[in-house]
């Protein structure tokens, strides 16, 4: 089919669906387009955004192979996959072209963000409620060179002191507060 592009997934995976002209952070303005497993056909003129539920590791793992070939790929939706750990997490370095991820209340620490440096167009990321990020974490979100917003509420053991060191302009550091 001209001017579409093919996903194929083995997994249970939500898909949706924003037009590249219009591109946001704010996952609710995603319109859901099809749900998976199976193949499905997206217009090339619109960016996917890929939600994956009660998932572990490997499947994250599984999902990465899937999906990385997917130029179009824009927005990664991951919150609330306990299952997901510092492990899992190395996997999603393979994702360069995304902009948008959310990996909020995974099961994950500090160094479960080591990957970050290779998603060198992220432009939003979610870590809210990933109760064990500290601020060492900080050393890989600060080598994010596009990164303009940074969602951190309900991540106890960031503090302000920490918030200031990965501070830097144009970034909007949302708390919650």
């Amino acid at each position: 089919m001209e001017n579409t592009y093919r996903v194929e997934t083995t997994l249970p995976l939500q898909f949706f669906t924003c037009p590249m002209d219009a591109l946001t952070d704010f996952w609710l303005n995603w319109q859901p387009a099809d749900e998976g497993p199976g193949v499905f056909h997206f217009d090339a003129s619109l960016a996917l955004g890929v939600r994956a539920q009660l998932i572990d590791d490997d499947d994250l793992k599984r999902l990465v192979q899937e999906i990385a070939p997917i130029a179009e790929l824009r927005y990664l939706y991951l919150a609330e996959n306990r299952n997901i750990t510092n492990r899992g997490m190395r996997f999603l370095a393979d994702l360069t072209q995304l902009r948008y991820l959310n990996i909020s209340s995974c099961d994950i620490n500090s160094e479960g963000l080591e990957f970050l440096p290779a998603l060198t167009v992220l432009e939003m990321l979610d870590i809210s409620y990933c109760n064990r990020i500290s601020g060492a974490g900080g050393k890989y979100i600060q080598k994010l060179p596009k990164l303009k917003t940074l969602l951190v509420q309900g991540t106890t053991k960031l503090n302000t002191a920490d918030l200031k060191k990965v501070a830097k302009r144009g970034l909007e550091i949302r708390t919650g507060k």
